[in-house]
């Protein structure tokens, strides 16, 4: 398969519900341009293409990514996952700004009661009573003995 690029000749049949102006106006056009046609009218199916892809693409943005990624980093950046959590980044950075959010949870509708009161949440993180003996005897000895001062 022969893949487009500029300069590349597109061929098209017309739809059969096809105005009978625009039909008209396309054979005028022919007529009065010869071969210069196609520099005319190039033009105006890539525009039509371009605007149908924008109105389209409403809800999509594009981010640059840094150059030099690895196919591994270009990989995970394109996974289904990477990309619902960084919807979900901006979702709350434009509509929650300075309210911390969980990550991984689904993003709530737009029309869904916004509570905009941020509820404290336990600190799941535990140490337990090892760790926290040697963290203690460790690095919190404050003890005068070791300054040979």
């Amino acid at each position: 398969m022969d893949f487009y690029e500029p300069g590349k000749t597109i061929s098209f049949r017309l739809p059969q519900n096809t105005p009978k102006a625009v039909i008209e106006h396309l054979n005028q056009r022919k007529v009065t341009l010869g071969r210069n046609f196609s520099r005319e009218i190039a033009p105006l199916f890539v525009n039509a293409i371009d605007d149908s892809l924008k109105n389209s693409q409403m809800e999509t943005v594009n981010i640059p990514l840094p150059s030099g990624l690895t196919k591994d980093q270009l990989d995970w950046v394109n996974s289904s996952y990477t990309k619902s959590l960084l919807s979900q980044l901006i979702y709350q950075v434009i509509n929650k700004p300075g309210t911390p959010s969980a990550l991984g949870e689904s993003v709530p509708a737009i029309d869904s009661k916004e509570n905009d009161e941020v509820q404290p949440k336990t600190n799941p993180f535990k140490i337990n009573s090892t760790t926290s003996s040697f963290v203690q005897k460790t690095f919190l000895n404050f003890d005068d003995d070791d300054d040979d001062d």
